[in-house]
């Protein structure tokens, strides 16, 4: 079965990093360097597995994404992990998980499994 998530990441080396140890744990990455691209591969691609989105990006934040992916009904079952290099705020969308970046390859691991991915 081909495990396929969303990685929405606007930092070319955090996307790169992410994007191995996720392949290295077994998935196919589509990559988005915003929520404006994460939107457009979402309303024509294949449903992933999850959604790995940056909280903080340029044209659409990972909060305007989330937002719509649970307004979405082919969507909103699709678990959202936000990330964010800022400590755990009172803004935070209503996702899945919270990875606070940096993150380890084990606390990423703990995510995917929390959300079933």
């Amino acid at each position: 079965m081909i495990r396929r998530i969303l990685l929405v990441e606007d930092d070319a080396g955090m996307r790169d990093a992410i994007r191995a140890l996720l392949e290295r744990a077994g998935f196919r990455v589509a990559v988005a360097r915003d929520g404006a691209e994460a939107w457009e591969l979402l309303s024509r691609g294949p449903r992933p597995a999850a959604i790995l989105a940056d909280l903080y990006t340029p044209r659409m934040t990972g909060h305007d994404l989330v937002a719509r992916v649970q307004r979405t009904p082919r969507l909103a079952s699709v678990p959202v992990i936000a990330m964010s290099g800022e400590r755990a705020s009172r803004d935070r969308p209503a996702a899945a998980a919270f990875l606070e970046k940096p993150f380890s390859r084990e606390q990423l691991e703990w995510a995917l499994e929390r959300v079933g991915a």
